[in-house]
C-alpha cells in the first residue's frame, strides 16, 4: 500500500492518544451513521487498538428550534441559541424516551461498561419569573440503570436537582458510577427515572458517558451527520446553528480533554457534491459546488467555520488537525468527480500544515470491497456500504497509522 495514503502530520495527530486523551470529530454524509454501523460506529472501534476509548459520543438532545413551545425570549444566549435541546414548558410533562434522544452505552462498547464511569448531563436553569406557579414542581433526577432487566438503577443524584434556580443558565452535573468487573449488561444514562415524568420547565442540552480510569486514547464525536447532503449544506447548516451553539459543542469536547487537548477532524463527502450546481460558500466562494474548485472551497470553509470555533471554546489552532476523506470507490477506473475531489482535497492538505488528505480507495481498492461484497445490498455501485465495509476501511485507516 502507497505509503502517502497517511501522511506524517495525521500520524503524529492521531499518535497523540497514546500519551493522552484526543478527541476526534466526525463530520458526514449518510455514510456517518447510515444503518447505525457507518463510520461513527466503526472508526471508534478500530481507533480502540491503537489507544483506548475513554467517553461516548456526545449525545444532543433532538428538539431543534421551531419545533413545540419556544423557549423564552428572555433566556440567554447558552440556551436560545442551542440548534438541539429538549425543552418541556412550565405546566407541561415529559418521561424520558427515544424521542428526544437516550444515551445507552452497550455491553460491549468500546468505551467498557466494567470500568468506572461519569455521567455528564448539560441542563437549563430557569428565572422563578418563567416557571410562575410550577416553580416547586420543576424537578428532575439524573440517573444510570442498568439497561436490560431486572433495570437496577445503579447510581443517582442524591436529592432532586431544580430547573428554577431564579436565573437563566446552563449547567452541568455530573454522576459516577464505581467499576465492576462483573458488569456484562448495558447501562443507560438518564436525565430522569423513566417511570416519573419530567415536569416543566426543563430544558436538556447534551449528555456523555466518560471512563475515568482512562487517561489517554479517544473519543469519536459526531459532529454532523446528513443523509443526501454534500460540504455544501454541511457547512451552511453548521453556520446556521451559530457560533454561541458550536462553542458550546466544542466546550463539551474539550471538557474532557487532557494533555495539550488536541482534537482530529475527519471530514467525508463527495458523493452528494456532484449534484450540486449551487455556487460554493467557502472563503472565495462563487464555484459551482460541484466543480473541484467549488469541492474544496466548501471544505476549506468547514476548515475556517471549525477552527474559528475550537479558538473560541479555549482551544489552540496548534492542537486541531484536520482529515479529508473524499468518498470511497464505487468503480474501476472511479468516478472521475469524486477522483477530482481527491486531488483538490489533497492539494489543500498539502498547503495547510494542520491538515491531511485520506484516499479511501487506496485503503480498500475497489476490488477487495467487490470481492467481499462490501457494499451495501450486494450493488457494487452502491453509495453505501455494510457494517464489515465500514469496518474494513475504519481498520485499514488505523493499520496505516500504526505502520
Amino acid at each position: 500500500m502507497a505509503d502517502s495514503v497517511v501522511d506524517a502530520k495525521l500520524k503524529a495527530a492521531f499518535g497523540r492518544a497514546r500519551t493522552e486523551r484526543v478527541a476526534v470529530i466526525g463530520i458526514g454524509d449518510s455514510n456517518q451513521r447510515f444503518g447505525g454501523h457507518g463510520y461513527s460506529k466503526a472508526m471508534p472501534e478500530a481507533l480502540s487498538k491503537i489507544a483506548p476509548i475513554y467517553a461516548t459520543d456526545i449525545l444532543q438532545y433532538r428538539q431543534r428550534r421551531g419545533q413545540g413551545e419556544p423557549i423564552p425570549p428572555e433566556a440567554p444566549p447558552e440556551l436560545s441559541n442551542l440548534s438541539a435541546y429538549w425543552y418541556i414548558p412550565p405546566g407541561g410533562r415529559e418521561s424520558v424516551s427515544w424521542k428526544p434522544g437516550l444515551l445507552i452505552v452497550g455491553k460491549d462498547d468500546p468505551i467498557d461498561v466494567r470500568g468506572p464511569l461519569r455521567f455528564h448531563f448539560a441542563y437549563g436553569t430557569f428565572e422563578t419569573e418563567h416557571a410562575g406557579a410550577h416553580a416547586d414542581e420543576a424537578r428532575f433526577r439524573p440517573a444510570v440503570r442498568r439497561d436490560s432487566r431486572p433495570w437496577t438503577i445503579l447510581s443517582s443524584v442524591p436529592e432532586p436537582l431544580a430547573s428554577v434556580t431564579g436565573r437563566f443558565g446552563l449547567e452541568r452535573v455530573v454522576l459516577d458510577v464505581p467499576a465492576d468487573p462483573g458488569r456484562d449488561f448495558p447501562l443507560q444514562f438518564m436525565p430522569n427515572n423513566t417511570k416519573q415524568p419530567i415536569p416543566g420547565p426543563f430544558f436538556a442540552a447534551w449528555a456523555m458517558a466518560e471512563n475515568t480510569a482512562r487517561q489517554n486514547g479517544f473519543a469519536y464525536h459526531t459532529l454532523y451527520a446528513s443523509g443526501g447532503h454534500s460540504l455544501y449544506e454541511m457547512l451552511g447548516n453548521l453556520r446556521a446553528r451559530g457560533e454561541r451553539s458550536l462553542v458550546t459543542w466544542f466546550e463539551a469536547v474539550r471538557g474532557v480533554l487532557n494533555g495539550e487537548k488536541t482534537a482530529v477532524v475527519m471530514i467525508h463527502s463527495g458523493f452528494n457534491d456532484r449534484n450540486r450546481t449551487r455556487l460554493s460558500i467557502g472563503p472565495a466562494g462563487g464555484f459551482q459546488s460541484r466543480t473541484p474548485e467549488g469541492y474544496v472551497d466548501n471544505l476549506d470553509g468547514l476548515v475556517h467555520l471549525i477552527a474559528g470555533v475550537w479558538i473560541k471554546a479555549g482551544g489552540s489552532p496548534d492542537t486541531l488537525h484536520f482529515a479529508f476523506m473524499p468518498s470511497h470507490a464505487i468503480s474501476d477506473p472511479d468516478d472521475e468527480k469524486i477522483v477530482s475531489y481527491r486531488e483538490a482535497a489533497a492539494r489543500l492538505a498539502a498547503y495547510r500544515s494542520n491538515a491531511s488528505m485520506i484516499d479511501l480507495s487506496k485503503l480498500v481498492p475497489f476490488s477487495r470491497m467487490t470481492e467481499n461484497k462490501f457494499y451495501d445490498k450486494g450493488r457494487e455501485t452502491d453509495v453505501h456500504l455494510t457494517a464489515e465495509g465500514y469496518r474494513a476501511i475504519s481498520e485499514a485507516l488505523v493499520a496505516e497509522l500504526q505502520r
